[in-house]
């Protein structure tokens, strides 16, 4: 899938265990971000009230009345930013409030009282401050405001951004020279409607010179502004509801376990003395167990669904390793299984001198011991504390010819297992759909918020070792036939 506008893998660097982004490999230290929605709104948002009260036309004609007689005071503010209007002098202050008075009536800009009020604020309360607007018209009025401009890159936004650059540009702090598209920007964009397609040219350019803020910010305001008006407002939740797959997959596992049974009943032999046999057929039955725990207890659209997932996958492609090595060597099944009793015993060595483990834990020792003891006496059995056959997992996955089920099948799950911040927050964390709370996470306590379900990827994968098993031992015709328009090579 293209991303217009967005690097690929492929232009990362890979430095030091750290995939790099292109522009932080340019800009690296001297990179400094500043958010559009986050960080710059708060101090522009006057303005956007004027737009939004009036229109585009008529609300960026009188925007650009306001900058001009702003540009012509003697007064040390190069931004329109209102933390700076606000804490002008006095006389300062009279004297902006004065020219917006000639433009805009004092309703537009009074939802803004109930962010600047107060005897700090007097002056702006005397000259904007409605009475007959109440505490939830002025915040609700905010709240439309924000949501209208939160998205950086929106028409209406762009209308804010340049009304934004207007200032400075009328006071000489941007020189702009003749054929530079942003000269052209500058004389055409309110003059003509965003539906012309110079537009598309012009908003990029008034986006651009809008971005470039040399100006230190004024934290104590930023955080004030989303402080007040987040704690003057409730979360509203909000989760994705996904739909339901249907699938047929139960037949498909029951008459799994049909041939499953067969092969049992055929290769009984294979069973007492066979470690390939018993490997393949043991981790099948348990990917089958799995597969049927995630149908049967609902658990598709779960975070215990992608461990799953990841569990089938991992087994399927440990499979596909030890039958593609068999051939180099005939022990490697053998090898397999001693080396997960291995780890098994490592745990019951352990848990011998552990206090934490006791009768009512899910490890029994006992089990573990006969486990452990069942292929030889565990004195005679090693333990080997790296992955099997030395191979990391995602070797594995690239020497069977899976790498990109790794790279982005195992790899997402992975995040699930380990519990990263990523799984936590698809799954644990929601939506808040409120502007003035910046659109923020909050914690899924009433487990509103189910995945997509993972019933698809699995039996996809499970297929895919269905395949495998079907290419070392005989399957029935009747299953054959079944689920030969399957196409998964049966």
């Amino acid at each position: 899938m293209e991303t217009k506008g967005r690097s690929r893998l492929s232009d990362h660097k890979y430095i030091k265990g750290k995939i790099i982004t292109p522009m932080n490999s340019i800009l690296g230290d001297k990179l400094a971000l500043n958010s559009w929605t986050k960080e710059r709104l708060p101090e522009y948002l006057w303005l956007g009230l004027i737009l939004l009260h009036y229109g585009r036309k008529e609300g960026l004609e009188i925007g650009q009345r306001i900058l001009y007689l702003l540009s012509r005071l003697d007064i040390d503010i190069y931004k329109p930013k209102i933390s700076q209007i606000t804490n002008a002098k006095e006389q300062e202050q009279r004297e902006i409030y004065d020219i917006i008075n000639r433009f805009v009536e004092p309703a537009v800009l009074s939802p803004l009282t109930i962010l600047f009020r107060g005897d700090k604020y007097e002056l702006f309360n005397k000259y904007f401050y409605v009475r007959e607007q109440t505490v939830e018209y002025r915040l609700s009025i905010i709240r439309e405001a924000v949501k209208e401009f939160n998205n950086p890159q929106s028409n209406t936004t762009t209308d804010l951004r340049y009304l934004i650059i207007c200032l400075p540009l009328y006071i000489g702090k941007i020189n702009l020279f003749e054929g530079l598209n942003g000269v052209e920007a500058i004389k055409n964009y309110s003059l003509i409607e965003h539906e012309d397609e110079r537009m598309r040219l012009y908003r990029s350019s008034i986006r651009s010179l809008e971005g470039l803020d040399f100006e230190e910010k004024n934290d104590s305001y930023i955080s004030y502004f989303w402080s007040e008006l987040g704690m003057l407002t409730d979360c509203k939740p909000m989760y994705i509801e996904f739909r339901e797959q249907i699938s047929d997959v139960n037949l498909f596992i029951d008459d799994t376990k049909k041939v499953l049974e067969q092969l049992l009943l055929e290769n009984k032999k294979n069973l007492l003395e066979d470690a390939k046999f018993n490997v393949l057929l043991g981790s099948t039955v348990y990917m089958t167990k799995i597969f049927e725990e995630l149908i049967d207890k609902k658990l598709e659209n779960s975070i215990l669904g992608r461990h799953a997932f990841r569990t089938i996958l991992e087994v399927y492609i440990m499979m596909k390793y030890l039958l593609m090595n068999e051939n180099t060597n005939s022990s490697i099944f053998l090898d397999y299984q001693l080396y997960g009793v291995g780890k098994y015993k490592h745990v019951l060595l352990r848990a011998r001198e552990s206090s934490i483990v006791d009768e009512n834990s899910h490890i029994e020792i006992p089990i573990l011991n006969a486990l452990v003891n069942e292929p030889m006496f565990e004195e005679f059995l090693d333990i080997d504390v790296r992955y099997f056959d030395t191979q990391s997992i995602k070797k594995k996955f690239e020497i069977v010819d899976e790498k990109e089920l790794y790279e982005i099948y195992y790899e997402y799950d992975n995040n699930y297992v380990h519990g990263f911040w990523g799984a936590i927050r698809e799954s644990s964390m929601i939506f808040c759909d409120n502007p003035l709370h910046k659109y923020h996470s909050i914690p899924d306590i009433e487990n509103y918020q189910k995945l997509p379900s993972v019933i698809y990827d699995t039996e996809k994968v499970f297929r895919k070792h269905i395949e495998l098993l079907a290419s070392q031992y005989d399957f029935p015709d009747w299953y054959k036939q079944k689920y030969k328009e399957l196409n998964y090579g049966i």
